[in-house]
């Protein structure tokens, strides 16, 4: 077969699968951001769009922020490691992505979903 064929193929299976993880590993800053913007929040909608699945509304009992050995930072949910990218909160009646809402680019995703 033709190494272009299978280039192509390579970048198809790369590219389906680059939206699983956008912004888990983050900088100090970004870690600090995500932590203040949802402190006060009761509950936090996990969405994943690009993943096709349904919005799932979590119960907020801890949000922190922890330093990986590599120097990233992750957002704590619960003692979970989460994705801001797919993580709405809640504001002024509607959902809103925190990662959008704290400036970082994503693709494939809604700014503001309703449930």
């Amino acid at each position: 077969m033709n190494n272009n064929f299978f280039t192509i193929i390579l970048f198809l299976f790369f590219s389906f699968s680059v939206s699983a993880e956008q912004w888990e590993w983050l900088l100090e800053e970004q870690a600090q951001a995500a932590v203040k913007l949802t402190s006060d929040t009761k509950s936090l909608l996990k969405y994943c769009k690009p993943c096709r699945g349904k919005p799932i509304e979590l119960e907020v009992r801890q949000i922190s922020m922890i330093k990986m050995r590599d120097g990233s930072y992750r957002f704590m949910l619960n003692g979970v490691p989460q994705d801001l990218a797919y993580l709405y909160y809640f504001t002024e009646g509607r959902w809103l992505n925190i990662a959008m809402a704290l400036g970082l680019k994503t693709d494939g995703l809604d700014k503001v979903i309703t449930k």
